[in-house]
């Protein structure tokens, strides 16, 4: 089970084709880029007033030879707007010659993409441009006090709850949600040199989270590992989704890490239905799975079902194998995950 990516990348895509620009809109989406959009540079420019941007994807005609066209917004973009100097602007066109190409480069256009759209190639050269001026990684734009400032902005709006610590597992912020399975279940705590703990996990967990966290620092910043924290009470499971946000380039700056925590205190376990469409379940390995989730032993929940512990545990083998887990902590933390996801199955970008 995998959590959506918390920091998403910002792209304003301006396109004057209605259907275009939403198909456009709905790969970008599915692709994990937080999207606005715009048909026309006055649109785009009303968008930029609260909304700043990672990359900029814009037709070049747009609405009539008599409406400002996608140049235009670039160079208002390059002149008016110093924050946006990093971020790469994209031409998307159906003027396809060597003369358009040529011009595009001579006005600094970062690149240009012929229409029809062919979507793998528009993904690839989004991450490209990304990834070559740093702006997954903020280093370019951002400081590392400057990156924790907006991480916090965005932790807050988040519905589940979020830790952001180093490298040393030092904790650098906790949102709401995450300071209320504090305070109220105690899931983590923080010790008195300001480092984060799982009080109730168990020593192979907390050295599993030991080993990510380090085998992590040499990775590339957005990388993401998902692990189990087992906790001493199965009902108190806890999913970890890990991502890097950070790679410390700058001098005396630490490694950056979200934790997105999933627990029973953070979503309320899935419906037994929800379970049998996620999971493939029959009705009776949903309702199982629920009440293993919910912290009930195996002989109560065969006394809740009026069936033996051993039809149960027949059960509890099919779970595991349609679930693909081994432990009964295991499955509990993915069911929990699935009450982290279940809200934003249907949602859509904006």
């Amino acid at each position: 089970m995998t959590t959506n990516l918390p920091i998403s990348v910002r792209v304003l895509c301006i396109e004057d084709e209605l259907t275009l620009l939403a198909d456009l809109e709905e790969e970008l989406c599915a692709a994990g880029y937080e999207v606005r959009s715009a048909s026309s540079v006055m649109q785009a420019l009303t968008v930029l007033s609260d909304f700043t941007p990672d990359l900029v994807l814009c037709d070049v005609m747009l609405g009539g030879d008599d409406q400002p066209d996608g140049y235009a917004l670039h160079q208002h973009i390059r002149q008016q707007r110093p924050d946006l100097a990093a971020t790469p602007f994209i031409l998307l066109t159906a003027l396809g010659q060597r003369s358009d190409l040529l011009q595009a480069k001579r006005l600094g256009i970062d690149d240009y993409l012929v229409k029809p759209v062919d979507y793998d190639l528009l993904l690839a050269t989004i991450a490209a441009r990304l990834a070559s001026v740093g702006r997954v990684r903020g280093s370019q734009a951002y400081s590392h006090d400057e990156l924790l400032g907006r991480m916090r902005e965005v932790f807050a709006q988040l519905p589940g709850a979020v830790l952001l610590c180093d490298g040393e597992s030092n904790l650098l912020h906790a949102n709401h949600q995450a300071q209320a399975l504090m305070q109220e279940h105690g899931l983590w705590r923080v010790d008195t040199q300001g480092r984060l703990g799982w009080p109730y996990a168990l020593p192979a967990a907390l050295q599993t989270l030991k080993r990510n966290i380090a085998e992590m620092s040499q990775d590339a910043v957005g990388a993401r590992r998902v692990q189990t924290m087992e906790m001493r009470r199965a009902s108190d499971a806890v999913l970890l989704g890990l991502l890097k946000l950070d790679g410390g380039e700058q001098a005396q700056a630490p490694q950056l890490f979200a934790l997105f925590v999933c627990s029973a205190q953070s979503r309320p376990v899935p419906e037994v239905e929800a379970l049998r469409l996620l999971f493939g379940l029959t009705r009776s390995e949903a309702r199982v799975a629920r009440l293993l989730a919910q912290g009930i032993r195996s002989e109560a929940v065969a006394e809740e079902l009026g069936v033996s512990v051993a039809t149960v545990n027949f059960h509890l083998r099919n779970l595991f194998q349609k679930t693909g887990v081994t432990r009964q902590s295991e499955l509990v933390a993915q069911v929990l995950a699935a009450g982290w996801a279940l809200p934003e199955m249907a949602g859509s970008c904006r």
